[in-house]
């Protein structure tokens, strides 16, 4: 290879962060990667350039404004390209030291090689000389390119929903109506992406880079293997999959995690799973460490959807060993999954929302709640509610009882969003529990404001729940259809109010679990598990 190559491969290779050795004992050891006087001195004037690069864009309208309102905007002008071209200058010198002193450092010339190596033929081998080294991902071969797997089935999306107060624009109010969607579209690609999602702001990537390497070194370190997978839509999904088969009692079963709006699988929901002994795919949104993109609705759920098939048709899961678990925001994309792939084996929702549109709404200023409605139902409608409703499967609900963050009012149980989700998957489910009974609904929402178990324990004595009569009343339900589950059920068809009342308050144990946490605590281990299975009563009957 020739110096002027070796100088310029070194220049744009991806900055490397530790590598891995093998201990006598057979253990990972990771060591970090040291990098001379001269290649420290560039590395921090490139990443000073690509921070100033990505706040300039925020900032080019000001700069516009500034120029045409003083008195010479071609003097300006002259002086901005003088400092352009000075700043050009300390760039590529920056990049010339980064490169030689690269090329001097033996340790990195060897990385560049198993690089090279796994770029040219990327096997098994190479791949696992590749993992033994942590670099920018951006570098990282694609492991996994959906559009290599055939569509057995076309998606099934949501249509975006109307906020109930919209009316049809008449044709002399179009005009109008223009500007206002020129504003909501500007808002949602700006500010609401990073309120909504503030994980995919790059100063929190930024700031978070030292913990999520570490997170993924203890990951590595345990057997985890990370992976690059290449959606539908060009966006490049930083993964990682831990493999528990043939390993533990659990290991046969795959967890795919759903991050919140300031998750990494690196610190994220997966050690939950991970610590009862369950296979796990994390993966992080679009946008957030190492993948490229942005999280909007449908970039989010082309990620998940190449994250399921890469699980089923590359890692050799069945889709009913597959559990979803979506952690608040994140409830959006495991809903999501779990609508596509209603094979999944359960899905578990942790302190997530039933619409985020409430949300949004209460923590704005009341003068600007029509851009708001507008804003989300246009472009961030992520109603998980409505696409749980499509699934058919096992859910469990985990709702905190001290969350501040999916609350309206802020922190109080009764306006937990959770509660909505649970009341919308039993009305949708066992509709006959609602007709006709109106004080369900109410009887429902008591229990589920009061605080103490004891609290629940004297409600559901008050309405006279029976256990063993409930189980009874839903196992003849199952038998009536055949032994198989079926929704919308006719469950409670034929049955008084009270009994209604009865079943909803059985159910909705069976469905929901509680955690005396706030919204960022993890999950409890013993709170994870697959949910109840309406099959069961069955068997007790």
């Amino acid at each position: 290879m020739s110096l002027i190559r070796t100088l310029w491969q070194c220049a744009f290779s991806p900055r490397l962060y530790k590598f891995y050795e093998v201990s006598w004992v057979g253990r990972l050891i990771d060591k970090p990667y040291e990098a001379k006087g001269l290649e420290r001195w560039g590395d921090q004037v490139v990443i000073s350039f690509a921070a100033a690069w990505s706040l300039s864009i925020y900032a080019i309208p000001l700069i516009v404004i500034a120029l045409f309102r003083r008195g010479s905007p071609l003097a300006d002008a002259f002086t901005i390209s003088q400092f352009m071209t000075g700043a050009g200058i300390i760039l590529v010198t920056s990049l010339v030291a980064r490169g030689y002193s690269r090329s001097k450092n033996p340790t990195y010339l060897k990385f560049m090689k198993v690089l090279d190596d796994a770029k040219s033929h990327y096997t098994y081998e190479t791949k696992q000389e590749l993992g033994k080294y942590d670099f920018e991902f951006w570098a990282w071969p694609i492991d996994f390119d959906v559009s290599s797997i055939e569509k057995s089935r076309d998606k099934v999306t949501l249509q975006v929903l109307e906020s109930s107060n919209r009316t049809s624009l008449r044709r002399k109010d179009s005009i109008f109506a223009v500007p206002c969607k020129m504003l909501s579209y500007t808002i949602a690609h700006t500010l609401a992406l990073k309120l909504i999602y503030p994980g995919s702001a790059s100063i929190i990537n930024w700031a978070m880079r030292g913990m999520l390497l570490r997170g993924r070194i203890d990951l590595v370190k345990i057997g985890a293997e990370r992976f690059k997978l290449f959606t539908s839509d060009n966006n490049e999904i930083d993964a990682i999959f831990l493999d528990r088969r043939h390993k533990t009692s659990n290991g046969s079963i795959l967890v795919i995690t759903c991050e919140g709006n300031c998750g990494f699988y690196e610190v994220g929901i997966i050690s939950t799973p991970m610590n009862k002994g369950y296979s796990v795919l994390g993966w992080n949104h679009p946008g957030f460490g190492g993948s490229t993109g942005a999280p909007y609705p449908e970039q989010e759920e082309n990620a998940i959807d190449c994250v399921m098939k890469f699980a089923i048709h590359k890692l050799g899961f069945a889709e009913n060993k597959i559990i979803l678990n979506g952690w608040s925001i994140g409830g959006y994309t495991a809903s999501w999954a779990a609508m596509n792939y209603p094979s999944v084996h359960s899905v578990l929702l942790d302190a997530t929302f039933d619409d985020i549109l409430p949300l949004a709404v209460s923590r704005m200023p009341v003068s600007i709640e029509p851009l708001v409605r507008s804003v989300i139902r246009n472009h961030f409608n992520l109603n998980v509610a409505a696409q749980i409703n499509r699934y058919d499967g096992r859910v469990l609900i985990v709702r905190r009882s001290d969350d501040e963050m999916i609350c309206v009012p802020e922190n109080s149980l009764s306006g937990n969003r959770g509660n909505k989700l649970l009341e919308k998957l039993l009305a949708r489910r066992y509709p006959y529990l609602f007709v006709d009974s109106p004080d369900s609904y109410i009887v429902l929402s008591n229990f589920l404001a009061a605080p103490t178990f004891h609290e629940k324990r004297l409600i559901m004595d008050e309405v006279g729940v029976d256990q063993n009569h409930c189980t009874n009343l839903i196992a003849s339900d199952i038998l009536d259809n055949n032994s198989s589950v079926k929704y919308p059920s006719n469950l409670a068809s034929d049955c008084d109010s009270r009994t209604k009342q009865q079943l909803v308050l059985f159910l909705a144990t069976m469905y929901m679990e509680n955690q005396n946490s706030q919204h960022c605590n993890p999950l409890a281990s013993e709170l994870f598990h697959s949910g109840w299975d309406p099959m069961s009563t069955i068997k007790e009957k």
